[in-house]
């Protein structure tokens, strides 16, 4: 029995043993098992990803640009190139302390602080890039020099070719063309249709700016890989950038040319366009600049530049808010015709001032003793002061602002050219919300003779001006005629219309006869003028009168003796009469006289662009 017993006690043992050893043998499989798919995972499954990961590390896509667009006269004639010169350059993902390397650098090559600034702020520390970013531009043979003989110091800096803006006729166009600079910090966030590099060059005045989006194309790419280092082993792909587009510009070399001849350093601006399509003929803004040193192709100071008192970075033949003083009579007498207020035949008598009541305020004429009896055609011939201070009280201010509009004052032109203003254009509500006044009589007054608050930039005042040469249009000026082969829009911009259509031109003949009358304004011009032109002559009053009972002589020689105190001349014009082709304003600060300073170079350009077109 006993022996049975141990026989069992055996059996369950081994059978124990053997579940035991069963089990033991299944987790030994088991993890072999599971070592096995982890070995398979890792060196089959998974290594194509970390190869993916490995490449990324060494794999880069450099962007490519274009070179920049070209800018040409309509004859195709360069008038902005892109020239080579040399530039320092880094690459900040390469450079092991940057910091210290631009410090270095600083000193060695005497770069100003504020450029080591500028670069600093363009670098985030956290996102370093393997482009190249230029530190000094158009290199000195002296700071190239000093660079070659310590060049090993800084392995991530190298000297590359870089292409650089050149305006071929330096001042000439310098207001319509702009200059470029190294794109800001605030117009890389802004641009969301291109990435700039840091310090790449922009457009940041004139035409530059305008169409910076043509002239840079789009952007392309190489993929290269690169060692632990950095350094480029070889070239695996590349894009090529969209090419930039050339632009054609409308003005006419020479008559720029003449025009800022005539200007002859004065401060003030000329605006020719021609009436039939907008196209911008010559405009000039005195004083001017070179944009060559600001585009740091040619050597000069730019801060000084910068901090010229007389503000030859401001374009005032867009920018400037000038009184058009008499110019604006015609459109005011249009208004009364349209109202009904006068008519052709309609008479007053000129004393040389005009009163509201007799006890009130004189508001005197240009010409002490008056004009005696005047209709509108005699008022414009004559720039009769008093005929308009009288009409003007017969008209309202809200009639005379809406009247106005029509024709574009107080309102921007859409030139393609950028800080334009858009003038001051009043009435009753414009003076309550700006100066926290209500409108009176005087204020109207004043406007009727395009003093007071009236103010319009020279181009607003052409454009306003080729409405009368049309009798009734005005184009959408532009001063780019066509892209690569693609011509610009001519576009509608005002089409006034009068009741009397014959009204346009019976003023015509006034302002023809500004010029031909012997009592006209503008009647010297017939001594050299070869065109018939019409025109009207302005001068703005800088100055007002302290005492309403001087008389314009003894103001002339008090308060106007120094020369800021002068006023502005002004004159607008067209022609030939027969067949319009050139709109033009010259306005010069301090000019005094419209007739005897403006009109004659108005005169002189018309006739030189007329005559090589008939």
């Amino acid at each position: 029995m006993s022996e049975i017993s141990n026989l069992e006690r055996e059996n369950k043992a081994f059978k124990l043993l053997k579940r035991r050893s069963n089990f033991l043998f299944f987790m030994i499989f088991l993890v072999g098992l599971v070592s096995l798919f982890q070995f398979i995972k890792l060196t089959i499954i998974d290594a194509n990803i970390y190869t993916t990961k490995a490449e990324e590390n060494r794999i880069i896509r450099v962007p490519l640009y274009p070179s920049r667009g070209l800018i040409k006269f309509s004859d195709n004639e360069l008038l902005v190139e892109n020239v080579v010169s040399q530039a320092l350059t880094i690459i900040p993902a390469k450079t092991l302390e940057l910091e210290r390397t631009l410090e270095e650098l600083k000193l060695i090559l005497d770069i100003k602080e504020e450029a080591i600034k500028d670069i600093k702020q363009r670098l985030d520390s956290n996102n370093l890039t393997y482009e190249s970013l230029v530190i000094v531009e158009n290199l000195t043979q002296e700071q190239l020099s000093r660079y070659i003989v310590e060049r090993s110091r800084w392995p991530s800096t190298s000297v590359e070719a870089q292409l650089m803006r050149f305006n071929i006729y330096g001042h000439l166009f310098s207001h319509v063309i702009g200059y470029m600079g190294p794109v800001s910090i605030e117009e890389i966030q802004d641009s969301n249709d291109f990435k700039y590099p840091l310090g790449y060059q922009i457009g940041k005045t004139g035409v530059e700016k305008f169409y910076e989006k043509e002239m840079r194309g789009g952007i392309g790419f190489k993929t290269i890989e690169v060692d632990v280092h950095g350094k480029e082993l070889r070239e695996l792909d590349r894009v090529f950038p969209d090419r930039a587009k050339d632009i054609y510009t409308s003005l006419d070399k020479d008559l720029q040319l003449l025009a800022r001849k005539e200007l002859d350093g004065r401060k003030g601006a000329i605006v020719a366009l021609d009436p039939n399509n907008g196209l911008i003929k010559a405009l000039v803004s005195s004083p001017d600049f070179n944009p060559n040193i600001l585009n740091k192709t040619e050597l000069g100071n730019i801060q000084e530049l910068l901090d010229e008192e007389t503000g030859p970075l401001f374009n005032r033949a867009i920018s400037g808010n000038y009184p058009p003083a008499s110019t604006i009579k015609p459109f005011i007498g249009l208004l009364g015709l349209r109202e009904k207020v006068i008519d052709w035949n309609s008479t007053i008598e000129d004393e040389g001032f005009f009163q509201i009541d007799p006890e009130g305020r004189k508001y005197r004429g240009w010409k002490e003793d008056g004009h005696g009896i005047v209709d509108l055609n005699k008022s414009i011939i004559e720039s009769s002061d008093v005929f308009f201070y009288q009409l003007a009280t017969q008209l309202t201010i809200d009639n005379i602002s809406n009247f106005l509009s029509l024709f574009g004052f107080g309102s921007k032109t859409g030139i393609d050219l950028y800080a334009e203003t858009e003038g001051t254009l009043p009435n009753r509500k414009w003076k309550i919300g700006k100066i926290g006044e209500t409108w009176f009589i005087g204020d109207t007054i004043n406007i009727a003779i395009g003093q007071g608050y009236l103010s319009c930039s020279p181009l607003q005042l052409v454009v306003a001006l080729s409405v009368l040469a049309t009798k009734g249009k005005a184009y959408k000026p532009r001063v780019i005629e066509k892209i690569d082969n693609d011509f610009t829009e001519t576009q509608l911009l005002y089409k006034v219309e009068l009741t009397n259509k014959n009204d346009w031109q019976k003023l015509e003949d006034s302002l023809s006869s500004v010029i031909s009358s012997w009592n006209g304004t503008a009647f010297n011009l017939t001594e050299f003028g070869r065109v018939k032109i019409a025109g009207k002559t302005g001068t703005a009053q800088i100055k007002s009168l302290i005492d309403e009972e001087l008389t314009a002589k003894e103001e002339y020689e008090g308060i106007r003796l120094e020369e800021i105190n002068r006023d502005h001349a002004l004159f607008v014009g067209y022609g030939p009469i027969s067949k319009p082709l050139l709109s033009v304003v010259v306005i010069v600060e301090n000019g005094e006289s419209g007739s005897a300073i403006a009109a004659p170079i108005a005169q002189k350009l018309i006739d030189f662009y007329v005559e090589g077109r008939i």
